[in-house]
């Protein structure tokens, strides 16, 4: 017999940048115009963003401290 036990979870992803800053002052100019569309999260920034890679973290904080719900099923 096959038993499925389904947990779900909520997670935290943290993705970080390593953007050189020349690369920002090339695009938007200086430093204060990049920290104004950073903070409104306008598209250009959104664009710019979007060409760089990033590292990834995921954490999954409701496997640690609990707090999530099960659904058990048997599957047809």
């Amino acid at each position: 017999m096959i038993i499925e036990r389904k947990e779900f979870h909520q997670m935290t992803s943290t993705m970080t940048y390593d953007i050189e800053e020349s690369d920002i002052i090339e695009h938007f100019g200086d430093m204060e115009s990049f920290m104004e569309h950073f903070y409104e999260e306008s598209d250009e920034f959104n664009d710019f963003i979007m060409e760089f890679d990033y590292d990834r973290e995921d954490d999954v904080w409701t496997d640690r401290k609990g707090g999530y719900d099960v659904e058990w099923g048997i599957p047809e």
